[in-house]
């Protein structure tokens, strides 16, 4: 049985398929199967006990061990798996970008536009610009803990330059900060439990689960 088969088929084959793991006794890869359905791992009514029993299993104070599929391995050794992280809060960044260093400061657009919204804001008592500022890849105490709100992490493109932003209410109180310029700033939120369950498919990445309780 080849995974990856099975799921570009997923949609008509998985009732057959699911059968034949059942038949093996093989929980593994009934959950391996049911979690590589981009519909989603209880998209099909056979999915249902066998991922309730995973969650039971390894969301608990004593997690059991992953269950494996040893038939997901390829002749040539690449294997298709699933594993668990338990303090997983933000996905990462899109495609094209990365994690903004923590403590850095970033804004989308060009030097040229930055400084001119930053020099008209600040003549007029108050900078039109606002940057963002970055957590790196995330972590549990970007959740609010210190007692502020859960914090989104900042994924950034390519750098096109940097500028200095004026912050402050008065010419006494004036603050400034080096702010790097970009061609895309883009936003995600935390996921509260951390709980994700990501899929390999041939050794590659195939998706990540949030698992919703």
């Amino acid at each position: 049985m080849k995974i990856s088969r099975v799921l570009a088929v997923f949609s008509a084959s998985c009732a057959a398929t699911f059968s034949s793991a059942a038949n093996a006794d093989d929980w593994g890869c009934e959950v391996l199967l049911c979690l590589s359905n981009p519909a989603g791992p209880m998209a099909v009514s056979q999915c249902v006990p066998p991922i309730k029993r995973l969650y039971a299993a390894i969301f608990k104070r004593d997690p059991d061990p992953f269950p494996t599929c040893a038939m997901a391995t390829s002749a040539n050794g690449t294997r298709s798996y699933a594993n668990v992280e338990y303090n997983n809060y933000y996905d990462p960044c899109p495609a094209g970008t990365s994690a903004l260093p923590s403590g850095r400061y970033a804004v989308q657009g060009t030097p040229a536009q930055v400084h001119e919204q930053n020099n008209g804001g600040w003549w007029r008592n108050g900078p039109l610009t606002s940057f963002s500022v970055g957590i790196g890849e995330g972590a549990y105490w970007n959740l609010g803990g210190n007692g502020g709100g859960p914090q989104q992490k900042v994924c950034v493109g390519n750098s096109v330059g940097t500028v200095n932003v004026t912050v402050g209410k008065s010419w006494d109180d004036r603050t400034q900060y080096e702010v790097g310029v970009y061609d895309r700033v883009a936003f995600l939120d935390p996921f509260l439990n951390g709980f994700a369950i990501k899929v390999y498919m041939n050794n590659n990445l195939y998706r990540t689960i949030r698992p919703q309780f």
